[in-house]
């Protein structure tokens, strides 16, 4: 079935159409911009314009119509045009594609502006909360689809537009399963930028001099500055965290209002969720603009945080019900323990020697006359005095010869500098069954450290940089080239000796778990890679340690280990301790920190998501 768009038409739907190329009720051509054929009419409630379906070929499409009524409207055709320039621009699969802008003539001379683009298949999240009973989403899910959502604004945002109508309606769930059937499934789409605002010089400046600009509201979920037409990327923000309080709540934001107080009483439905997100949700939501997060970036990281404050409380709960942990064994030590007891049980054999040749001595000289046995008394004694010079000699070199062993330095693995990196190029480890591991090290150099008593910030050149501009860093210095296709990524999470020790040894963790949200970022599309780990190394306890300074090159710098080449059952832990005892990198020691020995010495696998 063809259906005529002709907002005049008196028989749009005329089953007789068909095939037509023509509508056989007002004579107005069926094909549209000679590409798609109109099937259905999927919404008239929009603000601006119709919604249809359609088909290009047989690919289905959404062909959006400016209601005629707008038409002389110059402000209405204005916001229609600027969502094509808007998607135009904005190439995500969190974004609806656009095909084209163009206008259509009826029959009879009325022009109409349409957009052609992409059909998200799905509902969106209004409809899908209807389907499920307005039963609230979890904790899991919001974390995710925020998100997903964030991630989308922050490509909105950095080509300088704001969306301004943020709500449930306006975000598709693409390829969603109906809840009945099990569940949500399907990423998110931000759909409907008829009202999006490019932020150009002009606008900030009269935002800036209390200018108004043309307000657009929606009941619930509009911004208090936005209502004055004065939208701000932070009004987005605002939008957003409303929508999150429906999604929790499965109540309209409105029904929770208290007008008298001017507070939003939503908190007490959502008992299911965490402080941690519950307050993140009202700092979007803050009347203050400069109590909301600074900007997309600022958002994605708190989101970060709490997933990983979340899951830390998960595991920590979980220890001491049912988990048992096995300590791998500690490989063979190569520090001679034997010397010590052995020169002691030498000394003591010299003594008891002494001792009986003295008794020999003394039971045969008594038979002999009395002058010779003063000239046997000579020789036995000087042959003694002898023996027990050249017996302590010996002891004496070999005493100087174990010092000097013990003097001899470890040969030190020296750096290639690539870029901004200090790279040190694999080398083999072995476990305590001989089985082998080669281990690669790439440090940030110098220029990158972790900011002084801080889990997530890191200092490039004294100022302070967001893990994502590390993330590009890292890519600009070619580290996928750099690591010469390890099979895993370890993430080494260290910490200086500010602070006690089981706080810092948590903060190590938790800068060793930045990390390598990092390094997952960077290495997902290299094939060679099939796991990650975690390598908690705790606080760097060398004496003289002050909490202002570094006393190594590397002593908070960013650190990952790239492994290849495992032998089959090899003992990653094992093999990588001896690489680092064996032939450590620059001024590194293990013995410097806290979680260094090998009985503390651990790596926490992780999966590749």
């Amino acid at each position: 079935m063809s259906l005529c768009i002709n907002p005049i038409c008196p028989q749009p739907d005329n089953p007789a159409d068909g095939n037509s190329r023509f509508c056989q009720g007002c004579g107005s051509p069926l094909d549209i911009a000679g590409r798609y054929r109109v099937t259905r009419l999927l919404s008239d409630k929009t603000g601006f314009g119709k919604v249809y379906e359609a088909y290009e070929g047989n690919t289905p499409k959404i062909l959006k119509v400016l209601k005629e009524d707008l038409n002389r409207n110059a402000k209405a055709v204005e916001l229609f045009e600027q969502e094509a320039a808007v998607l135009g621009q904005l190439d995500n699969p969190g974004i609806p594609k656009v095909d084209c802008y163009f206008q259509y003539q009826t029959r009879n001379g009325i022009r109409l502006h349409c957009i052609g683009m992409e059909k998200i298949e799905g509902v969106n999240l209004e409809q899908w909360l209807e389907q499920r009973g307005n039963q609230p989403i979890s904790q899991e899910q919001a974390l995710n689809w925020l998100e997903q959502i964030t991630a989308i604004l922050h490509l909105v945002h950095s080509k300088q537009y704001l969306h301004r109508d943020i709500k449930p309606s306006n975000i598709m769930l693409r390829g969603a399963t109906p809840p009945s059937q099990g569940g949500a499934g399907g990423d998110l789409v931000l759909i409907d930028f008829g009202t999006a605002r490019e932020m150009t010089y002009t606008y900030l400046a009269k935002i800036g001099s209390g200018e108004r600009i043309t307000a657009i509201e929606s009941s619930g979920y509009t911004a208090p500055e936005q209502a004055f037409g004065q939208a701000i990327p932070q009004s987005d923000f605002y939008s957003l965290g409303r929508t999150f309080v429906f999604l929790l709540t499965g109540r309209h934001p409105l029904d929770m209002y208290d007008s008298r107080n001017d507070v939003l009483n939503w908190r007490g439905y959502a008992t299911h969720v965490s402080p941690l997100l519950l307050d993140l949700i009202d700092r979007l939501m803050a009347k203050e603009i400069k109590q909301r997060p600074a900007n997309t970036q600022d958002l994605l990281r708190r989101i970060e945080e709490i997933k990983r404050e979340l899951t830390e409380t998960v595991n920590v709960s979980a220890i001491g019900r049912d988990t048992t942990f096995v300590a791998a064994a500690p490989p063979q030590s190569r520090k001679n323990t034997t010397f010590i007891p052995t020169l002691v049980r030498w000394v003591g054999g010299l003594a008891l020697l002494s001792a009986l040749l003295n008794s020999i001595k003394t039971r045969t000289t008594t038979l002999l006359p009395s002058r010779q046995r003063e000239e046997n008394d000579k020789l036995p004694l000087i042959a003694l005095i002898a023996a027990l010079l050249v017996a302590l000699g010996l002891i004496g070199l070999t005493a100087l010869a174990w010092n000097g062993l013990r003097r001899i330095p470890i040969a030190i693995q020296k750096p290639e500098r690539k870029g901004k990196v200090d790279y040190f190029p694999y080398i083999k480890g072995a476990d305590s069954q001989g089985r082998t591991a080669e281990f690669s090290v790439a440090v940030l150099s110098v220029e990158y450290k972790w900011s002084f008593a801080s889990d997530y910030e890191i200092q490039h050149n004294n100022q302070i940089i967001t893990l994502d501009a590390l993330r590009k860093n890292l890519e600009q210095e070619g580290i996928r080239r750099i690591m010469e296709k390890p099979t895993e990524i370890i993430s080494v999470g260290t910490a200086s000796c500010e602070g006690n020790l089981a706080e810092e040894e948590r903060r190590a963790s938790r800068r060793a778990q930045q990390i390598q949200l990092v390094a997952k970022k960077i290495f997902s599309n290299v094939r060679s890679v099939e796991g990650y780990r975690l390598l908690n190394l705790g606080q760097f306890r060398r004496s003289g340690c002050q909490a202002n300074q570094d006393l190594t090159s590397y002593q908070r710098s960013v650190i990952i280990i790239g492994v290849k080449n495992k032998t089959p059952g090899v003992n990653v832990d094992e093999a990588l301790r001896d690489r680092l005892e064996k032939k450590p990198f620059a001024d590194f020691k293990l013995e410097d920190y806290s979680l260094g020995s090998a009985d503390k010495f651990k790596t926490i696998s992780s999966n590749l998501n």
